[in-house]
């Protein structure tokens, strides 16, 4: 009896794509609402992350007054008025490393917190999958592979733990070392500020552009690597199957295709993402060019000092990193948010409706089953079985005989209630089977596919 979707040589159905269309904003709302259960996790993880990055900002600034007071005094020195104050200087440095290893130590406890968010994510999201499969309706498996769906499972979570461990500290960290820095560099002088502010209409022209064309790519990358997924599980699993109706050819067609879309989408995905780095760092020295410029005229006339100069060099390349670094993120925020919609999309699948209100009892049933006029299609539209009735009394042995196709499996799948009809009844000792609990219902059933090997 024909189905929803035509069958593949191994018992499973042909693959339907997903979507093209990405709700990226639907997405991460949806991921973010999940995470809500670790607020407190990620306040801390937030107080940590900026307390190691404010101390990390204040380094290039005193490091800039200890090679101002060397300055000064190899002056002094050549002048004869005075020489070199080690003693100060090694205050400095002694200070600066103080800041360096509370910064470190920070940074390391916001990433064992995150690290420990990320898998706790990915192990409940798991657990919430493998909770929701068994109560799919069959019809959710029949119309896809095995090997889509375990896609979803694995390659999808995968990809979110990466993504959350990565990006969400790596956001963090950016933009607090972004608001840092030019609160810093505003401190050391403006004109020089603006002439390194003057690179970030450019940067995020980039970041925009490489942005839309990346999406797209990365979408069909995860699109293709659930096909080919299932097509191996399929595949392999099923070798003796393809062999014998002799469509090694097909199966090898159909999987270069689906391979070669998958390393077309993976390449360009890959591509924008690693083109980013380096036109960024271009724009990047453009800064500094303009800062180099600037800081040396105003040294010569004296409105800042030679160790500012320095300060305000590290401060602009820490300026321009955190802009190569959110650009990165909005790459793994696009792969996560890809994830995210085919996970959530699992999740919120319609469940089977287990139980009843009042569901009749099995107790002291005999197994006499009555089929009255029922009717029934896979497709709503299209029904298969017309005004189909029999009477089986407990203890007969009834063959259903037919040729493939006919709908001998789809009478046991709706004895059982994989799936319900459309009309007429089913029912066991005069009790329609919609009234009993699925699971009651099931248990009073022996079922044994065809697929059974029997050994001796």
């Amino acid at each position: 009896m024909s189905q929803q979707r035509r069958r593949g040589p191994m018992g499973g159905h042909g693959m339907q794509p997903t979507e093209k269309a990405k709700d990226f904003k639907g997405s991460m709302k949806k991921l973010f609402g999940y995470m809500g259960r670790y607020k407190f996790r990620f306040i801390l993880m937030f107080i940590f992350a900026v307390a190691g990055t404010a101390f990390n900002i204040a380094g290039p600034k005193i490091l800039g007054k200890a090679t101002t007071e060397l300055f000064n005094g190899l002056v002094a020195k050549v002048n004869g008025t005075g020489g070199i104050d080690f003693s100060k200087i090694g205050m400095i440095l002694l200070w600066t490393l103080g800041l360096y290893v509370a910064s470190a130590c920070f940074s390391l406890i916001q990433g064992f917190v995150m690290t420990g968010i990320s898998n706790d994510v990915t192990y409940n999201l798991r657990k919430d999958i493998s909770k929701k499969i068994n109560r799919l309706p069959m019809n959710y498996f029949e119309s896809r592979t095995n090997g889509e769906i375990l896609s979803r499972v694995t390659n999808d979570v995968d990809t979110l733990q990466m993504s959350i461990n990565q990006s969400m500290t790596q956001l963090i960290t950016s933009v607090t070392t972004l608001i840092g820095v030019f609160i810093m560099m505003l401190s050391i002088n403006v004109w020089m500020t603006l002439a390194a502010v003057l690179i970030l209409p450019v940067s995020m022209l980039i970041i925009n552009k490489v942005m839309k064309h990346s999406q797209k790519y990365f979408q069909a990358q995860q699109e293709y690597l659930g096909k080919v997924n299932g097509q191996v599980e399929e595949n392999f699993g099923g070798h003796d199957v393809v062999r014998v109706f002799n469509k090694e050819q097909d199966v090898l067609k159909e999987f270069e295709h689906d391979n070669q879309k998958l390393y077309e989408s993976a390449w360009k995905s890959q591509f924008f993402s690693g083109m980013m780095m380096p036109i960024m760092q271009f724009v990047g020295n453009l800064g500094y060019v303009m800062v180099a410029l600037l800081g040396g005229l105003f040294a010569i006339k004296g409105t800042i000092e030679v160790g500012d100069i320095q300060s305000f060099f590290q401060y602009i390349r820490n300026f321009t990193q955190p802009i190569q670094q959110i650009a990165q993120v909005t790459n793994l925020l696009q792969s996560s948010a890809a994830a995210s919609e085919r996970v959530f999309e699992f999740l919120e699948e319609p469940e089977e409706e287990l139980q009843p209100e009042n569901p009749d009892s099995i107790e002291e049933l005999e197994g006499n089953v009555q089929f009255e006029h029922v009717k029934f299609g896979y497709n709503p539209d299209k029904i298969i079985v017309n005004d189909f009735s029999a009477d089986v009394h407990d203890g007969q042995k009834i063959a259903i005989v037919g040729p493939t196709g006919a709908g001998k499996t789809t009478i046991v799948k709706l004895l059982m209630r994989f799936y319900d009809v459309n009309g007429g009844s089913i029912k066991v000792d005069g009790h329609d089977i919609r009234n009993f609990n699925r699971s009651n219902l099931r248990e009073m059933f022996g079922m044994v596919l065809q697929d059974t090997w029997l050994f001796s």
